[in-house]
């Protein structure tokens, strides 16, 4: 057996941080998790921002839809007992699209048993029948990757083999090398249709990475529903709050409002051995000595913030900082005096739940490409959108019970505008780009505001610590999946030094809320430093594998 580590700090309270800490100190290791925030959670977390205005509503600041955790997970950690409760909203979704010949154009998906309705101008049979069998193999696709997840070790060529093995040829040859334009020209040729699709994938539809995207997003699993997207009572928060219990029920040790100011390195070891971390210090000046380090912020925090620039480092700061970020998104919350009605959606008579998509034509996706990463904001818009507090009562203020909250997400912004941090200003522009979008499907929204909360990437790195500017950490694009999802020189989940692993997600298998990451590190410590015989004791185990 291995040296016993019997001290674990997890650096950042989110998902994948408390996931990790609930598997290890449910093994029997010593794990205090430190959060900088006075809430838990992340970017993953509730917040009730419009209290100056005098409303309680709550919102989910950043992370949007449940779907992607792993039932795996959940399962093992217990959350439903822990007070995760996890819905299907009906209908699925509506896409808005531009008018046509004067024409309203949609495509309308509903919950089980629902008539699904599509008004798109020049829509054939053919396009039809093609759009089905498009979403048919990506949703075979994605079962192939799911159970894949939890286990770091496919590589690109093995899901091209896997894809290829199961007759999606097609999907193959697009996963990494084509766009996800390209491939759905070998299922139809209605433009429409492929603006649709387009809001299924993060980033640009029309680039190289799009394809896996689209794949990812598919491995959604909500009440037993495979590819199916939903919410959570209480707001995406209901999640790390749920995986803090259990963390904490495992043993683990929770603080909050705790800034961690540096990682203090020894590299006076043996000739040829990796530096380690002996401490880790705090704002205060004070220091604590862990045997391992797990940092769950992004990259950029922990080698640009919290270590010091080093040779052993060097190489890692350097393939950062030729990768960092140049797309990231944001997120729009508007308080309301009452539901707005969107003119679509009373047409055909909809009840303004589950998800709300506003999609650009793909001339416009495909400028957009070209504008944002160049720091500039996109003319047109691509909006998810849904009323939480219309859902679900625990997010709205029951004293005030007219007033909804609309919550926007921009799929895709510049992480910097013109090679410059966001300013107030391009926050104000992009809430005012965002009213103006919003105000072709419902004329009276401006009227109804009565307070607005920006998510910008100013926001994302002044309130949320995300040096990274992005909630992906590193893109989903084919440079940076699976076995390219590790830092150079590193195994997965670790670094140049020998004693500090990250879980964050720009770790494999990547971003969303899927709680993977911190699960795979979990088991890959776990896999170091306890005997076979103790891995198999259960997460409720009576002989935990680390003993004081």
């Amino acid at each position: 057996m291995k040296a016993e580590a019997k001290t674990i700090a997890i650096i950042g309270g989110g998902h994948n941080g408390l996931t990790a800490a609930a598997y290890l100190a449910a093994q029997g290791f010593a794990v205090e998790v430190f959060e900088k925030r006075q809430a838990i959670g992340g970017l993953c977390v509730n917040e009730t921002p419009f209290i100056e205005e005098g409303s309680q509503v709550k919102v989910s600041s950043v992370a949007s839809y449940f779907g992607m955790m792993r039932k795996e997970i959940m399962a093992d950690l217990e959350l439903e007992s822990h007070g995760l409760k996890p819905y299907l909203t009906d209908p699925v979704e509506i896409v808005l699209l531009d008018l046509k010949d004067g024409q309203d154009q949609f495509s309308f998906t509903p919950r089980d048993g629902g008539e699904a309705k599509t008004e798109i101008a020049s829509l054939t049979a053919a396009d039809q029948a093609g759009w089905q069998a498009f979403w048919a193999d990506i949703q075979k696709a994605a079962a192939l990757i799911y159970p894949r997840y939890l286990s770091p070790d496919l590589t690109q060529s093995e899901v091209v083999e896997l894809l290829k093995k199961d007759g999606l040829d097609k999907i193959a040859d697009h996963i990494f090398s084509g766009s996800l334009v390209d491939l759905l020209k070998h299922y139809l040729q209605n433009e429409e249709l492929m603006a649709v699709a387009a809001t299924c994938t993060p980033g640009f539809a029309n680039l190289v990475g799009s394809v896996f995207g689209c794949i990812h997003h598919g491995t959604a699993e909500t009440k037993g529903e495979f590819g199916a997207w939903g919410q959570v009572l209480g707001g995406m928060g209901a999640i790390t709050e749920a995986l803090s219990k259990a963390a904490q029920a495992k043993g683990a040790k929770i603080h909050l409002g705790q800034a961690v100011q540096r990682l203090v390195v020894d590299d006076a070891g043996p000739a040829n051995a990796k530096p380690k971390v002996s401490a880790i210090e705090f704002a205060d000046g004070s220091q604590r000595q862990f045997d391992l380090v797990v940092v769950n912020a992004d990259s950029y925090v922990l080698f640009e913030q919290l270590l010091e620039a080093t040779a052993t480092t060097a190489e890692v700061r350097q393939y950062l900082q030729d990768n960092r970020p140049k797309v990231s998104a944001a997120k729009l919350h508007f308080l309301l005096k009452e539901l707005p009605s969107f003119k679509t959606l009373h047409k055909i008579g909809h009840n303004h739940k589950g998800v709300i998509v506003m999609a650009p034509p793909l001339a416009a996706v495909k400028s957009a490409s070209s504008a944002v990463p160049n720091g500039i904001l996109p003319e047109r818009l691509m909006l998810t959108m849904a009323f939480p507090t219309l859902e679900d009562a625990s997010m709205a203020d029951s004293a005030k019970p007219n007033e909804q909250v609309l919550s926007v997400d921009v799929h895709y912004v510049p992480a910097q505008i013109a090679g410059m941090a966001w300013s107030e200003a391009d926050d104000l522009k992009l809430l005012e780009n965002t009213i103006k979008a919003i105000e072709v499907q419902c004329p009276e929204f401006r009227s109804l505001i009565l307070s607005s909360y920006v998510v910008s990437p100013r926001a994302l790195a002044s309130d949320f610590n995300l040096a990274s500017l992005s909630c992906w950490h590193l893109p989903m694009t084919p440079q940076y999946l699976f076995e390219k999802r590790t830092l150079p020189g590193c195994a997965p989940y670790e670094t140049p030094l020998q004693n500090l692993y990250v879980c964050g997600a720009g770790t494999y298998p990547g971003g969303n809320v899927t709680a993977a990451n911190g699960h795979n590190l979990a088991k890959h410590l776990i896999n170091i430093f306890c005997t076979n015989a103790e891995k198999e004791v259960k997460d409720d185990a009576e002989r935990p594998c680390v003993h004081s």
